[in-house]
Formats: structure tokens, C-alpha cells, sequence
């Protein structure tokens, strides 16, 4: 990717997750929900197959929230992101496959509704 495409890209990251009115701070200077979306804004730069996300949205607010979840659904097929979240709502929302884990083992894995109809809704 040239530098030219990669300035493009950003654009359009910053726009659909809505901080392009704050482009001209240092990352110091923004909150931590804008910070996180920064951070995500620059992991998907590159169109890199596989995008690992740790705990994507800790923090935000619920609009922030959902602007991101928007973002990483439009991206569903074009790419694998592999997500970690202590939010059951937006493993839900966003996992095609999920998997719970404890203590680093794998405890159980599938579909959420694979998964609601083994634990009774518990999960």
C-alpha cells in the first residue's frame, strides 16, 4: 500500500467512526473512547487479512460503542477479526463463532445460538 492509498483509507476510517473533527489533536489531547478508536482506526489500515482486537470497546459510551460495531460488521467477508470482550452483548452482536475461555483454556465454542440453546440463555 503507498502512501497515497494509506492516506485514503484513513480518511474513510475517520469518518465512518466519526472523529474526523478532532484529526488535528495529538492523541494525548483525546478522550479514551477516541483514543480506542483511534487505535482501531489504525489496525484495519493496510486491508490486512487477519485483525486481532483486544477488548475493542472497553470504555466507550454506547453511540461510540456502536459506531464501532457498525464499522467491524461492514466488514464481515472480507476479513477474519478475532475479537476479546467481557461484553456478552457484543459477542453476540459481532461473533459469527464464539468461543469462552478461563484461566487461557477454551471452555465451550459455537454459534451464539448454538450457545443459548446449551446454557438456557445464561450466556
Amino acid at each position: 500500500m503507498d502512501k497515497e492509498e494509506a492516506k485514503t483509507e484513513a480518511e474513510i476510517l475517520i469518518t465512518k467512526l466519526k472523529f474526523d473533527h478532532k484529526r488535528n489533536k495529538l492523541p494525548g489531547q483525546l478522550s479514551g473512547g477516541t483514543r480506542r478508536k483511534l487505535s482501531l482506526a489504525i489496525a484495519l489500515i493496510g486491508k490486512t487479512k487477519v485483525v486481532i482486537l483486544d477488548e475493542p470497546t472497553s470504555g466507550m459510551d454506547p453511540e461510540a460503542r456502536r459506531e464501532v460495531w457498525d464499522l467491524i460488521l461492514s466488514m464481515r467477508g472480507s476479513r477474519t477479526i478475532l475479537i476479546t470482550t467481557h461484553f456478552m452483548e457484543e459477542a453476540d452482536v459481532l461473533g459469527d463463532r464464539i468461543a469462552i475461555m478461563d484461566h487461557g483454556r477454551v471452555h465451550c465454542y459455537g454459534t451464539s445460538l448454538y450457545l443459548k440453546k446449551l446454557y438456557g440463555g445464561y450466556i
